[in-house]
């Protein structure tokens, strides 16, 4: 893999880690809870979307591998990202239950 490949994809992160605060930022203040329920919603869409571009590949609709493999990884990035936003509130909560009174 080249390096303006990876620079492409690095810009690309950032875009989209701008889009995503600039959205939070204008539906207002909703919460920790209302921000992790847009977070799964995303995910599960990316899951789907891979979940269709592997079975369009297989039956031949789709004769484009490398599409299907990146969109294979974007959803496993973004799944395994959201494991470990949740390890880490179980975590959070864990510590916050062991603490005394």
């Amino acid at each position: 893999m080249s390096i303006n490949s990876i620079q492409g994809m690095q810009s690309a992160l950032s875009n989209g880690i701008d889009s995503a605060l600039s959205v939070n930022q204008d539906k207002g203040d909703q919460g920790f809870s209302a921000y992790l329920k847009n977070s799964f919603d995303q995910v599960n869409k990316e899951l789907n979307t891979s979940d269709k571009l592997a079975s369009d590949l297989a039956v031949g609709k789709n004769e484009n591998l490398h599409e299907t493999m990146i969109g294979m990884e974007k959803a496993e990035s973004a799944f395994k990202l959201l494991i470990q936003v949740r390890n880490r509130a179980l975590e959070a909560y864990h510590e916050i239950m062991r603490m005394q009174v």
